[in-house]
């Protein structure tokens, strides 16, 4: 009877021990989320003179958007980043932990859709959360930038999900924008969606993924119908998974990128545990909204010619918008210019994967410094 009580005793030291420590981590975490973004500074640590770090819930177009803008110097060309998803933002943070931010050569605007991100709330309604106006809400954002900046044009960057976004807004008004750039293409979703589900099927196969192939077989090949278990949705989220297990975006977590990511001051206490812990899929309501229109985009119908110079940076293993239909597209493409750029072993986040090679490009090509 003693030595139950003493093991009693011992459990509900190490059970108060742990809420301290996790309550002291809390306290850490939110002193460190003061919501404002962290300026840039010089050796002397003043922040630099025309600098800019900010972010604010601009009003687009009638809807509230979070709106992050970073950049060393004012001066710098401008640069819009439209992200994936459908309903997929990356926090601004993460572009500077994996060494990709492009904020000592761009004023970034990193900007998050309606329907998802930091400002979403249950007062957009789902009837608002369309293509259309993701395209117009991109376009007035655009104009404001140019304003704003004093700039003749921008240069914008989709990434999967965002290159057709983009595409489309660079099709409306290429009058905006100095050049398109596209990491991971996707150029024809549907089509797409069809080598992918063979990849997935096939890497089950060769790695006896039993319960992969059931789900595979259950969800049927592309495009996905309705069944008694699942909708379109959820039989295209399945299939991705499965192929995440067998071509993950190589992103290095440890736990000091972790750490960091909590400690930044640019969210606060309540930003970092919605949108840091929330997947965007299960999370934001565009993603599920949206993903029947995104499996009809399909660019090589659309959007045959661009205005702008075209560069397009992909992974050739990149299997959530394949490869050969990406670079099928890209031939097809008339352009004052264009240029192809394969990252080998790259997957659907070339950019975190090989961030100076990312940068390069922009330096070298982009830019043309």
């Amino acid at each position: 009877m003693k030595i139950v009580k003493k093991i009693g005793k011992w459990l509900l030291f190490l059970l108060g021990a742990l809420i301290a420590f996790i309550l002291v981590v809390l306290l850490i975490i939110r002193i460190n989320s003061s919501g404002e973004e962290e300026p840039f500074l010089d050796e002397k640590g003043n922040v630099l003179p025309n600098s800019i770090a900010t972010h604010e819930d601009m009003t687009i177009n009638g809807v509230q958007q979070r709106v992050t803008i970073r950049g060393k110097d004012k001066n710098n060309p401008v640069l819009l980043i439209v992200h994936g998803g459908p309903g997929a933002p990356i926090l601004p943070v993460i572009y500077k932990l994996s060494g990709i931010d492009l904020e000592d050569i761009f004023t970034v605007c990193y900007w998050e859709q309606r329907g998802s991100g930091l400002a979403y709330n249950d007062s957009i309604p789902d009837s608002s959360i369309t293509l259309d106006h993701i395209i117009d809400d991109g376009l007035e954002l655009s104009n404001q930038l140019k304003k704003t900046f004093k700039k003749d044009k921008i240069y914008i960057e989709g990434l999967s999900w965002g290159t057709a976004v983009a595409a489309y807004m660079v099709q409306k008004q290429p009058e905006l924008y100095h050049a398109y750039i596209g990491s991971g293409l996707m150029a024809n979703l549907s089509l797409s969606e069809e080598l992918s589900y063979e990849f997935a099927m096939s890497e089950s196969q060769k790695h006896n993924d039993t319960v992969s192939i059931s789900q595979l077989k259950q969800i049927g090949r592309p495009p996905y119908v309705k069944n008694s278990k699942n909708s379109v949705t959820e039989a295209f989220e399945i299939e991705r998974q499965i192929v995440m297990k067998y071509a993950p975006i190589k992103l290095d977590t440890d736990f000091n990128f972790i750490k960091s990511m909590f400690l930044d001051n640019g969210l606060t206490f309540k930003e970092k545990f919605t949108d840091m812990i929330n997947s965007p899929e299960s999370y934001y309501p565009a993603a599920k909204i949206l993903l029947p229109t995104a499996i009809d985009m399909n660019l090589m119908r659309d959007i045959p010619e661009f205005k702008v110079p075209v560069y397009i940076l992909q992974g050739d293993n990149d299997h959530f918008t394949e490869t050969p239909v990406a670079k099928m597209y890209f031939d097809s493409i008339i352009a004052p210019s264009k240029k192809w750029f394969l990252f080998e072993n790259g997957t659907h986040g070339v950019q975190i994967e090989y961030p100076e090679k990312y940068r390069s490009i922009y330096i070298n090509e982009i830019l043309g410094k």
